[in-house]
């Protein structure tokens, strides 16, 4: 994330509050010369919100050959549907039993979209 990517993220409180959820830690890329800074985004912030009656997923089982602990976690989704009154005012948060998924609000995907923010790919929950 560039620091123009940073900057458009400003606003939505758990990004830039005093107990923020989303931490940007600046990195080097080895082999990149730039006077511009780098950060990645840090998300530890789990919100159990699917709402499984609307949902089409896959939960991973206790005898699953690769991942057992993670028994009853989600596995994958093919419809995934969020309870609103679960989320609140989160702009920032992964689904618990779920974190490969980054969830952001329309306000946090209109600042990106408006940095110009490249190589995110945005689908639409319900």
């Amino acid at each position: 994330m560039s620091t123009r990517s940073r900057s458009a993220l400003e606003g939505p409180p758990e990004v830039d509050g005093l107990h923020a959820n989303a931490v940007m830690e600046p990195v080097v890329i080895e082999g990149r010369h730039s006077r511009e800074s780098y950060f990645i985004l840090i998300v530890e912030t789990c919100i159990d919100c699917v709402d499984e009656s609307r949902s089409e997923f896959e939960k991973l089982e206790r005898d699953d050959a690769v991942r057992p602990d993670l028994a009853g976690q989600y596995r994958a989704f093919a419809k995934l549907a969020l309870d609103g009154r679960k989320v609140g005012s989160w702009h920032i948060f992964r689904i618990g039993g779920f974190g490969a998924a980054l969830i952001v609000s329309g306000e946090v995907k209109s600042r990106l979209e408006w940095a110009g923010v490249t190589d995110v790919i945005f689908e639409q929950v319900g």
